[in-house]
């Protein structure tokens, strides 16, 4: 009974419904990866076993994040950020893994950083903002965005575009938060949108045959001198000032198949991967085709089915009415996340839970988005379902930091014990006035 009592203000405080739906979509996640072994045993054997463990693993991380106090882990904040700017460099001289950076082994498992750096800006950013009002100037929002180019260089270099895209629309909605003016955050994000799509002139014939992606992106053709250039964005051309293309080559490929979705040639080449997220997601139907032969092959089909286009694989096994299930849990969870901010006190644990809602968004609108065609693939996983260990056991942990929060937020809004300073004067006069004698009886 002692070690209960103790778990019983634990237990009371918890937001369940967060719980619950986060313990739902990891049964989900395992029910999609199942499915996906079985449609390809041969490369994915053995993945809804490792998923389970992951499971477990991320489980005892999200406990972990709800035992210390948000506070105590907020004065450390600073600190993970710093150990997780040192692992992003480490990973940087580590041999290449499938021709890309992200990983650190762990005995048998890898660890990608720029998945716990994610959970670590956040929880810098938050504590940088928690008692500052410099940001209401334009140039008070420097030393927030200097703090998200920092790791957002770092895990571009590796490279890692989809990570990176993340931190940007966090930042947004902290600082929209925490206080800045609309019309600077606009003006940044206008100056951002020019940078990007700036017009570069890109010589096609100098390219050779890497210039047949550009010039299906360019924004028009001209001849000068006799030779063929295209305007193109600044990020899939060539930057004037580095002489150097920020986008790797794959990453420009993947924004033509999206943009060229209609073309039967790009459907079978650059946007192959896209086609056949929409086969596996059409032939699911509103139900799902949970026997179907044609379902596995097209899964079978599908490139890293089991881990960016698990939602596909949902599509495909329980239909349209699967796919709205899970998009149902994660509005269960913004609901509770949303009531949370609303009525903590507590600054710093009110940007927290900004922005790890604003994580979570952002990255189910991603994944959702590229995998129905609406948005150009960048590698995003799905929270909480996508296969990995690092995605579950940082999502989990970041869950866990939301509940935290509201364990420990203000029990009621109701008005402080004694405090009727403020009320109307016969509301002041009841207080003093003695109790009146119960009608039907004698008073004394």
């Amino acid at each position: 009974m002692g070690m209960f009592d103790k778990l019983r203000p634990y237990l009371r405080a918890t937001s369940w419904p967060i719980i619950v739906a986060m313990l739902t979509l990891m049964a989900t996640s395992l029910l999609a990866v199942r499915t996906a072994e079985l449609a390809d045993p041969r490369a994915l054997a053995g993945k809804t076993a490792r998923q389970g463990l992951w499971i477990a693993v991320a489980l005892a991380g999200f406990v972990a994040a709800t035992v210390v106090p948000f506070q105590r882990v907020g004065r450390w904040a600073y600190v993970l950020f710093g150990l997780n700017l040192a692992l992003l460099v480490l990973v940087l001289v580590l041999p290449a893994v499938r021709g890309s950076h992200r990983w650190v082994r762990l005995w048998k498992f890898q660890f990608q950083p720029s998945e716990l750096a994610k959970l670590t800006y956040i929880l810098a950013l938050a504590w940088y903002l928690r008692y500052r009002e410099n940001y209401r100037r334009l140039i008070g929002l420097i030393p927030p965005f200097l703090l998200t180019l920092v790791p957002a260089a770092l895990i571009l270099i590796e490279p890692d575009l989809g990570t990176t895209l993340l931190l940007f629309p966090t930042l947004f909605f902290m600082l929209f938060m925490a206080g800045a003016r609309m019309k600077h955050l606009l003006a940044v994000a206008a100056v951002a949108a020019v940078v990007m799509f700036f017009p570069v002139p890109y010589d096609l014939d100098a390219a050779g045959p890497a210039g047949a992606s550009r010039e299906a992106l360019a924004y028009f053709h001209c001849r000068i001198g006799g030779r063929r250039y295209a305007f193109v964005a600044a990020p899939l051309g060539r930057l004037p000032v580095l002489d150097r293309d920020v986008m790797k080559p794959h990453q420009v490929r993947r924004i033509e198949g999206w943009l060229r979705q209609g073309d039967e040639e790009v459907a079978w080449d650059q946007g192959f991967q896209l086609h056949q997220s929409m086969m596996v997601l059409g032939s699911g139907g509103l139900t799902g085709n949970k026997t179907s032969e044609a379902l596995n092959l097209y899964i079978w089909w599908l490139p890293d089915d089991h881990t960016d286009f698990i939602y596909a694989v949902i599509g495909g096994q329980w239909g349209f009415r699967g796919c709205a299930g899970v998009l149902l849990i994660y509005a269960a969870i913004f609901v509770c996340g949303a009531e949370i901010a609303a009525i903590t006190r507590d600054p710093f644990g009110r940007l927290l839970v900004v922005g790890v809602l604003a994580l979570l968004f952002v990255q189910i609108f991603i994944n959702v988005g590229m995998t129905i065609g609406l948005m150009p693939i960048t590698g995003m996983t799905l929270p909480l379902v996508s296969f990995g260990g690092s995605s579950m056991l940082v999502n989990a942990v970041a869950l866990g930091l939301l509940v935290n929060v509201g364990q420990r937020r203000p029990r009621s809004l109701s008005r402080k014990p004694f405090e009727y300073d403020a009320k109307a004067p016969e509301e002041q006069a009841a207080y003093r006035t003695p109790l009146a004698p119960l009608s039907g009886r004698r008073a004394g």
